[in-house]
């Protein structure tokens, strides 16, 4: 007789009376709230500026993340734009003697007096173009109603060990294929 008790007061333990309702307000609000979170705390970038093997990239302490931009690797074997290998440097004959290896532009990539480097331009020309035909199609206008300019944004990845030289001849390059402005990047200093 005691088994039938418990039988039967857990079979009435069980039962949901008709008025019990699911209270969903205090789990909304919870969800609410993580979404909330996520949302501040998620930071979108387009930007992957990828760095290539062996590159030494000068230190930083700045936290400002690059804009969005075309982006521009020199090296001291090569430069490359947007992971495309543009220009390829000769070595000169001081390290093949055995002296630190120093690289120089073939004589057929320059021009203009030895400053604008031909088939960079040429690569940095055309990105310009495309970009600008983007713009054309896009329903973005300024007040005028015209498509909006060519904002002409380079990030430059350069080496440590790359001649100064070399790098001017770079920005004066991108300069003549419309790019006015320059962002030298640099790895960020581990706090």
């Amino acid at each position: 007789m005691a088994f039938r008790k418990s039988i039967r007061s857990r079979r009435g333990r069980k039962k949901i009376h008709k008025d019990f309702e699911l209270q969903l307000t205090s789990m909304m609000d919870i969800l609410v709230i993580i979404l909330v979170f996520l949302l501040k705390s998620y930071s979108t970038s387009t930007n992957s500026f990828s760095s290539v093997p062996g590159i030494k990239l000068p230190i930083s302490k700045s936290q400002e993340m690059p804009p969005d931009s075309l982006h521009l690797i020199v090296t001291p074997e090569a430069i490359m734009f947007e992971t495309q290998r543009v220009v390829e440097f000769v070595q000169t004959a001081d390290a093949l003697n055995g002296g630190q290896p120093t690289y120089a532009f073939k004589t057929e990539d320059i021009d203009e007096g030895g400053m604008r480097i031909t088939r960079l331009y040429d690569a940095l020309n055309s990105a310009r173009e495309k970009a600008e035909a983007l713009r054309a199609k896009s329903p973005a206008r300024d007040a005028n109603g015209n498509p909006l300019p060519f904002d002409g944004i380079l990030a430059i990845q350069a080496d440590k060990r790359v001649k100064y030289d070399t790098l001017r001849k770079v920005m004066y390059t991108a300069g003549a294929a419309q790019f006015r402005v320059f962002r030298l990047l640099a790895m960020k200093q581990e706090q």
